[in-house]
């Protein structure tokens, strides 16, 4: 069976080092830049949006990061493992997960 693992991390430079960890241990994800609601109403009250060309275009980043990992059952563990060695349990970069069960799945990657 195949789970969908969520991991949400603060966009740090420690963020970075471990998504390269979780590449080299040879798992692969959907990386999108994410900022929270409380955030976005927050830093940005007059917009009614949650990006802006303004950020484009001065490529500032997000406060967070959200990862989606497709993995076969019995790696969920590892990856968990992985990702707690590298963020210190959740201490030196902020941020959850959760899994899924992914109960239909198709595609070749």
């Amino acid at each position: 069976m195949k789970k969908e693992l969520n991991l949400v991390l603060k966009n740090t430079q420690l963020a970075f080092t471990t998504l390269e960890e979780l590449r080299k241990e040879g798992f692969n994800a959907t990386v999108v830049t994410s900022e929270s609601l409380r955030h976005a109403v927050d830093y940005y009250p007059e917009e009614h949006h949650f990006f802006t060309l303004r950020q484009f275009e001065k490529k500032q980043f997000l406060e967070s990061i959200l990862c989606i990992f497709i993995v076969d059952e019995k790696d969920v563990g590892h990856i968990k493992d992985v990702i707690r060695r590298y963020t210190n349990n959740f201490k030196d970069v902020k941020g959850f997960m959760f899994t899924r069960d992914i109960l239909d799945y198709e595609g070749s990657i």
